[in-house]
């Protein structure tokens, strides 16, 4: 007891010595006073040690830790501060600066309301709330809460320049400067008004200005984050990313859950090469934003700006534009984000708008470099060639050494039709600067236009001096040997581009082409897939497969990877193929989704002549006659001065029983070219469809005559002789024809009129013509399908092997396979080829 008692006499001592909490307050408030505030804080740390309900200690603590930039912390001693019972006046208004610094709007807006209290304590909460207003963009509430401020205590800088930043907001930048001058004559609250006159210099597109006056306000209010983020916004945007880096840093630090300090670390990550860390930034950001309401953001044009931006970087350019247009209507004088939807524009390949969003601030910027060059692009782009070579030269002269403006007014006389004159600008540009790229490679690509292949391997040898390890420039140098004709060494410099950049897939793309023209298809089909796995979405290589499945004689396949790219890309991105996904339609006898690709062609091109001819065939296959002859007469009546049209007209005409109609066409393609060998067959047709045989055959003649190496007349003649009874003269024309051109529907003609009177002398004849020609499927089917109706079995399964080989997509022979294999008596040969059949096909 004797020892306890002597501790707890030694503990006393002790504490008298440090002092009581009050006596640390007391300290601590000297600190604050001089803005010592680490001594401040560790002074009332020792207060609260003392005694945890000293309630001054720890609404000072919250003081000190805003003023050393630590709101996190302060808004807990706050908080705790009013769970104790403090006076709420003295700790409102502090705990609403936590809540507005750290961002969090809505729960200022909740938990700090107005009414009852103080003039002072009530003016602050105004302001407090009409900040958060306007950080939500809810201008009209924070210009209500300013203007009651301003209300309640005329004298006071701060509602008026609250007033000030709505009017910024809103675009008003003249209103905005009445406001601030009016502020500066209350002599009150310089840094807000250093703030707010940055932003005017920021959004006019003065950076200079703006960075004075944001390191005034910064210089004055060390822990004003709108001026670190506005003023590291502005050194970006002038190179100068390491002094950004401060700003950036600063505003992470205390102030957290800060979007606009998240975004600007991005970008400066990304503009360092490190694009994972800056996808994950972004990443973060996009988890935030997601949680604001629509209606926010719509209002609000630092989260609008932040957005448009964003998606932006992210590639998706219709969502970026959506946000930047709504931010440029609440502030039409800001520069940079005009720049950007200008640069989505014409990406786009929408020069017009892109004009549109830079003309107004033209005058605005006459000097400015960038705007010079974009509208300039956007002028070239829309074939606008002398109004570009005038705003691009206006650019060079500002920025004489500028290559890209250069290398444009070369693209600008290449519009005007002066491509000679573009190439020396261009030659020009590589002499001032040989290690430039852009403008080799536009060079380059406008000789390989030019087909000028040992030129664009000049400049790309060049060019890979400079930049070895370029891919693009083997490329394209893979490209010209490809036009040379040696695609051995075309295969080397796509293979090096590939040893460069395994990602770089226009090489990958251009290998598998070489696979297939050289008939390499599981090479093909491998390099495809490699592409697909690395980029699931890209269209190329679905492209190249629907390709390569055609080429082996499965069109449903082929159909299946083009509607991918239908369902994935914008319609109006792939118009030409839906075109071919069409004509695979009707080729494959599947006319109803060939019509309704049709319609959504029509939509797009509604002028279209080609998919109005496609729409009458689907017609036309569907049996819809009378549907289908409006939509040809329309192609006929529209371009009635192309022989080619017409005669093509003509026969969809006749297809739909229009036989009129088709006269008139084809009469009219002969009119304007007498000699128009389609048209001159297709008027025989005609006649033989009218029952005009004799007429029909007096033209086959004369086709003989006018052509005598086509076989067309002699087509003709054998099928009219065979319908007028006469198979022996029929056939003498058939082999007349085939003398002077061989031809796979002679030939055929020519087994259907044997097979009436001599099957095996017709069977001998097309087995010599499959023989001289294997990879005639046409006939070889033909042939196969004979065999079978003979009952030669082992023939007939004999054509029916090689067909699969070559078409191994193909049901229906795999399924015929099945059936010889069966009458052979070869069940496991039969059951393997009918379930490949039936694989293929299974809804069969």
């Amino acid at each position: 007891m004797r020892r306890l008692f002597g501790l707890l006499l030694i503990v006393g001592s002790l504490n008298t010595v440090a002092g009581t909490a009050a006596d640390y307050y007391e300290k601590a408030l000297a600190a604050f006073d001089d803005e010592r505030y680490s001594e401040a804080v560790i002074l009332l740390k020792n207060a609260l040690d003392e005694d945890r309900d000293h309630l001054p200690s720890r609404i000072l603590m919250g003081k000190s830790l805003i003023h050393m930039g630590d709101v996190v912390t302060a808004e807990k001693y706050l908080q705790s501060a009013l769970s104790r019972g403090a006076d709420e006046e003295q700790v409102i208004t502090l705990l609403g600066s936590t809540y507005l610094v750290q961002g969090k709007y809505q729960q200022l807006l909740d938990r700090i309301r107005s009414g009852g209290r103080s003039t002072t304590v009530e003016l602050q909460i105004l302001i407090l709330r009409a900040n958060a207003f306007l950080q939500q963009g809810r201008l009209d509430e924070a210009e209500q809460a300013f203007t009651r401020a301003t209300r309640l205590q005329p004298l006071d800088a701060g509602p008026v320049l609250g007033l000030a930043t709505v009017a910024i907001r809103r675009g008003h930048l003249e209103k905005a400067e009445q406001l601030i001058g009016r502020a500066e004559q209350l002599g009150t609250d310089p840094p807000g008004i250093w703030f707010a006159k940055g932003e005017i210099q920021r959004l006019r597109g003065n950076p200079d200005q703006a960075l004075h006056s944001y390191d005034r306000a910064i210089e004055l209010q060390p822990l004003n984050i709108q001026a670190h983020t506005s003023r590291a916004s502005v050194l970006m945007i002038k190179g100068l990313d390491e002094r950004a880096r401060e700003d950036v840093e600063f505003v992470l630090k205390n102030a957290p859950g800060n979007l606009q300090g998240a975004y600007l670390k991005a970008m400066l990550l990304a503009r360092e090469g490190k694009y994972q860390a800056a996808l994950q930034e972004l990443q973060g950001i996009s988890q935030s934003l997601s949680n604001l309401s629509v209606g926010f953001i719509n209002n609000h044009g630092p989260t609008l700006l932040l957005l448009g931006t964003l998606e932006y970087l992210q590639k998706r350019p219709d969502k970026a534009e959506y946000y930047l247009k709504r931010y440029i209507s609440l502030q039409p004088y800001h520069l940079q984000p005009r720049l950007i939807m200008a640069e989505i524009q014409l990406q786009r390949g929408d020069p017009a708008s892109a004009i549109l969003t830079l003309k107004p601030i033209l005058d605005q910027h006459p000097d400015n470099a960038d705007v010079l060059l974009l509208l300039g692009t956007a002028y070239l782009q829309d074939k606008r060639y002398g109004e570009a070579i005038r705003i691009l030269t206006r650019a060079a002269t500002l920025q004489p050494d500028a290559l890209s403006i250069r290398t444009r007014l070369a693209l600008s006389r290449l519009g005007e039709g002066d491509r000679d004159a573009a190439m020396r600008d261009l030659q020009q540009v590589l002499a001032l600067d040989g290690r430039h790229a852009g403008p080799g490679l536009l060079l380059s690509l406008m000789q390989l236009q030019r087909r000028e292949y040992g030129a664009a391997l000049e400049t790309l040898t060049l060019l890979q001096q400079e930049s070895p390890d370029n891919p693009m420039l083997y490329s394209l140098a893979g490209v010209a040997r490809l036009g040379q004709g040696q695609p051995a060494e075309a295969r080397k410099a796509f293979e090096r581009a590939l040893a460069l950049e395994p990602g770089f897939q226009p090489a990958r793309l251009n290998l598998a082409t070489i696979d297939l023209s050289a008939g390499d298809y599981d090479a093909a089909r491998k390099r495809y897939q490699q592409i697909l796995r690395r980029n699931p979405d890209d269209s190329r290589a679905m492209q190249g497969l629907a390709r390569l499945e055609e080429l082996q004689g499965r069109p449903g396949e082929a159909i299946a990877w083009l509607e991918k790219i239908r369902n994935t890309r914008p319609a109006a991105d792939i118009i030409p193929l839906l075109h071919h996904l069409t004509r695979l339609y009707l080729e494959s006898g599947r006319p109803g989704p060939a019509l309704e690709v049709a319609r959504e062609l029509e939509r797009l091109q509604p002028d279209s002549l080609a998919v109005l001819e496609l729409r009458g065939r689907a017609h036309l296959d569907l049996g819809e006659l009378e549907e289908a002859g409006r939509y040809f007469r329309i192609i006929q009546q529209s371009n009635p001065d192309s022989p080619a049209l017409l005669q093509r007209t003509a026969a969809l005409l006749m297809r739909a029983g229009q036989l009129s109609e088709a006269a008139r066409a084809v009469d009219k393609a002969l009119q304007l070219r007498p000699d128009y060998l389609p048209a001159l067959g297709t008027r025989v047709v005609i006649e033989m469809r009218q029952g005009k045989l004799q007429q029909a055959l007096e033209h086959a003649r004369a086709l003989q005559a006018t052509f005598p190496d086509r076989s067309i007349g002699y087509r003709l003649a054998g099928e009219l002789l065979l319908r007028q009874g006469d198979r022996q003269a029929a056939m003498a024309e058939y082999r007349k024809g085939l003398a002077v051109e061989p031809d796979t529907g002679l030939q055929l003609l020519l087994f259907r009129a044997r097979w009436t009177d001599d099957p095996e002398r017709a069977l001998v004849g097309l087995r010599e013509w499959v023989e001289q020609h294997p990879d005639d499927r046409p006939a070889r089917t033909t042939l196969a399908a004979a065999y079978h109706q003979r009952q030669a079995f082992q023939a007939a399964r004999d054509q029916y092997r090689v067909l699969v080989e070559q078409s191994p997509g193909d049901a229906a022979l795999w399924n015929n396979l099945a059936n010889l294999h069966l009458a052979l008596g070869q069940p496991e040969q039969a059951m393997a080829a009918a379930q490949t059949a039936l694989r293929l096909a299974p809804e069969a």
